[in-house]
């Protein structure tokens, strides 16, 4: 039977993961032949499909293969199987998943926090900085990211936008994506420079032909970015490693934590189904798109963006800084004024209260002085009658 249902999937990388995963199969069945060969003579003899698979299968364990290794042997092989006519039922599939050791892997990466971030990525030139902002800000793979060209980017929308092809994509379906401000500032410094990039690059390669033509924004492979990554943490000293599916070690921040960096600051802002359908995941995408218009999307990617900002957010944060010493001077200025107002207004409390005092005095004095007259008036009259007469 033929393999060239294999020429229908796009990556590459998932290419040579069945390929690998289907020469361990026949490997573990004791063909000898090629891929082509062992795939053509297998199906030429009377198989019992579903002991074969079992048999890969106890092959695998006992091979301590990692988990995610042996999903993608055994979907190979299913792959494989159903391409030629052969279903085995769901449920031999799922018994077979159930009885996995370790299926999940113990996951121990690290989201960084904006700060951490910014750490990684200043010890990075343009292009590894408008790359990573770029996952950063939008949530995409890395693998769709690297696969963009210059006509899939409108750098003149707010904000910017990103047309995703269903070729890009794992799923196969084509999706918008927005990137930052501060993403699109990056990239747009790198777009001046990437055509002369592109020449020293290819006067530079001897080995690995490079093209002059090369239409992409990021116009490398991922081991390159992964290179420019691995180098900015061992700088940023964030390069500690965890053990991985018990046999591989893996860094704690690595480019995949950008996904989940995105989603874990843009949920607390905008709906979760809004989130993971900017992300590209599929069960979220038809419902998403279905409710919400290209301008929706838009406009909630703005209500969360500032939770995405690497550079900016130490900008902002020092002129906050700066304001809020301004602020506290002022606040201080008004203060010491206030203090003396209040020190005024209690001096003059008490002079108004003196004179107060002192012009009640004067008031009983004069009362007095009144009352004194009246009575030596009276005394006159009652000594000296004759004086009232003759006035």
């Amino acid at each position: 039977m033929s393999l060239r249902w294999l020429e229908t999937y796009s990556s590459k990388s998932t290419v040579r993961a069945y390929k690998w995963g289907l020469e361990q199969f026949f490997k573990a069945l004791g063909f000898k032949g090629s891929l082509e060969e062992n795939a053509e003579a297998y199906f030429r003899e009377k198989r019992n499909f579903e002991e074969d698979v079992k048999t890969y299968f106890i092959q695998l364990q006992k091979a301590k293969t990692p988990p995610k290794s042996v999903d993608i042997c055994l979907t190979s092989v299913k792959m494989f199987l159903m391409e030629n006519g052969v279903e085995l039922p769901t449920i031999f599939w799922r018994r077979l998943k159930g009885r996995r050791k370790g299926s999940r892997a113990l996951m121990l990466d690290k989201v960084p926090s904006n700060a951490e971030l910014r750490r990684i990525l200043s010890h990075m030139d343009i292009k590894g900085k408008s790359l990573f902002l770029t996952l950063a800000s939008s949530g995409m793979r890395i693998g769709e990211a690297l696969k963009l060209q210059i006509e899939d980017v409108d750098l003149t929308s707010d904000p910017a936008r990103i047309n995703l092809r269903g070729e890009y994509t794992k799923s196969g379906n084509p999706r918008i994506a927005f990137i930052s401000s501060e993403a699109k500032e990056f990239l747009e410094e790198w777009l001046k420079i990437r055509e002369n990039e592109i020449a020293v690059a290819v006067k530079r390669s001897t080995r690995f032909k490079k093209k002059a033509e090369d239409k992409r924004i990021w116009p490398f492979e991922a081991n390159t970015a992964y290179y420019i990554w691995r180098s900015a943490i061992k700088k940023a000293q964030f390069d500690k490693r965890f053990q991985y599916n018990n046999s591989l070690e893996r860094f704690m921040v690595h480019p995949h934590v950008l996904r989940k960096f995105f989603r874990t600051r843009m949920a607390t802002v905008i709906p979760v189904d809004v989130t993971e359908a900017l992300m590209g995941h599929e069960g979220y995408l038809t419902e998403v798109y279905r409710r919400y218009s290209l301008e929706d999307l838009a406009k909630f990617y703005k209500q969360g963006e500032h939770t995405l900002l690497i550079f900016a957010e130490s900008e902002n944060l020092s002129k906050l800084k700066e304001e809020q010493k301004q602020l506290q001077t002022l606040v201080n200025g008004l203060t010491a004024e206030n203090m003396e107002l209040k020190a005024k207004i209690n001096s003059l409390e008490r002079q108004m209260a003196e004179l107060a005092q002192k012009w009640q005095m004067l008031d009983q004095a004069t009362k007095e002085l009144v009352e004194g007259q009246i009575r030596l008036i009276k005394m006159l009259k009652e000594k000296h009658p004759e004086w009232i007469a003759e006035s």
